[in-house]
């Protein structure tokens, strides 16, 4: 059973980033997901903490900062889906040709084989079919199917940091599926994800909500910030308050050149100039912007002019209802939330289904 508050059902979705833990909880409202909570807080980044102590901070320290920030923001639900990392795992789409439902999955754990570079037995596997098509040639039918691998380890470990919080798992998902269900969702066309997190760039290309591409790039917030306070000769606490006082750092006389914008940009391109193309060119509706970074002044246009794609600053917001007073504060924090809210939209569908 799912637990119910005022006769509501709620769920929390729950991203583990590298310096920032982010939590929401939406609630069925009328059959649609309406946001009920939200909350973030600042915590000190996982890959220093773990080589100063010599320990396992992750596991430790994380299941104590979720009980603050549920116990301080004041939320109801106590089941959640939880985010791994997209470096930490796999995701690719297969063809198959089309075989009865009991031949599926011994199908597809023979072809996991040529994508995953380990033991099986080390990874959890997940997959669906996503498109059923006939090919014109032949006329035999091909089903399309996604694929998504874990490390059993790292699968574990958030086992055991959502149980040590006092939570319930529903599940566990890629970052990058939360962040196209909460950016895209069912929108209809072709958009390229562009995630800049503190550490990590996810960069996702996808087509009618499915992932074709998707890559993951050491580049990232904290990058951009070491460039201001080196550049500049200003401490790195004065340049992370530069990035949020509206200050624009693209312009002509601001003279900055950022590498980790260089190498997210170069990717993007690589994807792109991989794409097809028709008379009327690369058919790419929009470049989602998305990340803490994402409101950095000037940025969109910055990439808009060296991709030459539509660029425009996601809303994870966007397909929530929510109490419009607090519509202010969401438009300041939004680009923090993709991935949590885009978990707890799947939380609301897991609900949805087993109803």
């Amino acid at each position: 059973m799912f637990d119910f508050s005022f006769g509501r059902k709620k769920v929390l979705g729950i991203d583990i980033g590298a310096s920032s833990l982010k939590i929401v909880e939406l609630e069925l409202r009328s059959g649609k997901p309406y946001l009920s909570n939200y909350a973030w807080m600042k915590i000190p980044d996982i890959s220093e903490k773990n080589s100063d102590t010599g320990s396992n901070f992750f596991e430790k320290a994380i299941p104590e900062y979720i009980k603050k920030v549920i116990k301080t923001a004041n939320f109801k639900a106590k089941k959640a889906y939880v985010s791994i990392p997209s470096f930490g795992g796999l995701i690719t789409l297969i063809d198959f040709p089309q075989m009865a439902p009991e031949d599926m999955e011994p199908a597809i754990k023979f072809e996991a084989h040529k994508y995953i570079p380990t033991s099986l037995d080390e990874v959890v596997i997940s997959w669906e079919i996503v498109k059923n098509e006939i090919e014109k040639e032949n006329s035999n039918k091909k089903v399309q199917v996604l694929l998504v691998a874990a490390s059993k380890n790292k699968v574990l470990a958030y086992e055991k940091i959502i149980k040590d919080a006092g939570l319930k798992l529903l599940g566990i998902e890629m970052e990058n599926l939360a962040m196209v269900d909460s950016l895209v969702g069912n929108d209809p066309g072709n958009f390229i994800i562009v995630d800049i997190g503190y550490r990590v760039c996810n960069i996702i290309y996808t087509e009618k909500g499915i992932i074709r591409a998707n890559r993951n790039i050491d580049a990232g917030g904290g990058d951009i910030t070491k460039t201001i306070s080196t550049s500049l000769e200003i401490t790195s606490e004065r340049a992370e308050i530069m990035k949020i006082s509206q200050k624009n750092f693209f312009n002509i006389e601001s003279n900055l050149n950022f590498p980790s914008l260089d190498l997210i940009i170069g990717e993007i391109l690589r994807i792109t100039n991989a794409l097809p193309k028709n008379e009327n060119g690369l058919q790419i509706d929009a470049l989602i912007l998305s990340g803490g970074t994402a409101d950095l002044v000037g940025l969109e246009g910055f990439i808009q002019k060296k991709v030459g794609v539509k660029t425009i600053i996601g809303n994870p917001f966007g397909r929530v209802g929510y109490d419009k007073k607090n519509s202010l504060a969401i438009e300041k924090i939004k680009n923090q939330f993709p991935v949590a809210m885009g978990l707890a939209l799947k939380g609301l569908e897991n609900i949805r289904e087993n109803k």
